[in-house]
């Protein structure tokens, strides 16, 4: 049997249909890591396991309400120290 082929006929996305909307009300753990200092595997770590006001765990990741970005941030306190991976040789 032959693999199937991707349609030609379906129209390719604009640029601006691609960009992500910014109406919504709520954070990815990246744009939440960079509002409030972490990195974002970092972040993604202290989450895991927490029950905290605003977070809520989805099948792609987490999903973050925009209004709780200060209690989060009081919550899991001060980043943790970057590793030293890079100055390994």
């Amino acid at each position: 049997m032959p693999p199937q082929k991707a349609s030609k006929s379906a129209p390719k996305a604009d640029a601006s249909e691609k960009a992500k909307s910014t109406d919504r009300d709520w954070l990815t753990t990246a744009e939440l890591a960079a509002k409030i200092g972490w990195r974002e595997h970092a972040l993604r770590d202290a989450l895991r396991g927490k029950d905290l006001d605003g977070v809520r765990r989805t099948s792609f990741g987490y999903h973050i309400d925009a209004t709780s970005v200060d209690a989060i941030k009081s919550t899991l306190g001060a980043p943790p120290p970057k590793g030293n991976a890079s100055k390994r040789a």
